[in-house]
This record gives structure tokens, C-alpha cells and sequence, in this order.
């Protein structure tokens, strides 16, 4: 191999390593505002405490489920669409 080859290579695995280090990224945020919602619904939290933690939530997922969208492709994105309407249409 040719140094120029695998200069590229390492490139590559390089760029594929950072789109899953922003992807777990994104999933432990997530996965952090869940607990916190979680951990305020069992400690009663206030309504204004309540509608932030959920509302964080909320963003977090959506945040995160299009990043992963942008980052591995719209087609894996539709994929995962796709495989949903399949589980949803076993389940009627």
C-alpha cells in the first residue's frame, strides 16, 4: 500500500469515528434528560420544574433522532421509518 492510500483510509475511519462520538453524544443527553424527567416525576416536582423537564426531553430526543438522521444519511432514516410501519401494521 502507498502511503497516500492509507493516509486516506485512516481519514475515513477517522470521520466515521466522529459521526458515532456525536452520536452517543446526543444519546447520553438524551438518555440524561430522560433520568432527570424520570427522577422528577418521583420527587414531585413543582409544574414549572415538571413542563421544563419534560420540554428538555422532548428536544433531546428530537435533537438527537435527527442528528443521527443527518450524520448516517436520510436513507437510514427512512429505513427505520419503514421498519416502524412494518411493526405498527403486525401489530393491527
Amino acid at each position: 500500500m502507498s502511503a497516500p492510500v492509507i493516509a486516506e483510509a485512516a481519514q475515513s475511519q477517522s470521520k466515521h469515528r466522529r459521526k458515532w462520538l456525536w452520536i452517543a453524544t446526543a444519546g447520553a443527553a438524551c438518555l440524561l434528560s430522560w433520568v432527570a424527567l424520570a427522577v422528577g416525576i418521583a420527587l414531585g416536582v413543582g409544574t414549572a420544574a415538571m413542563l421544563v423537564l419534560a420540554t428538555l426531553a422532548a428536544v433531546t430526543t428530537e435533537g438527537t433522532v435527527w442528528l443521527a438522521a443527518l450524520l448516517l444519511g436520510v436513507s437510514v432514516y427512512q429505513a427505520r421509518r419503514r421498519l416502524w410501519e412494518k411493526v405498527r401494521a403486525r401489530l393491527r
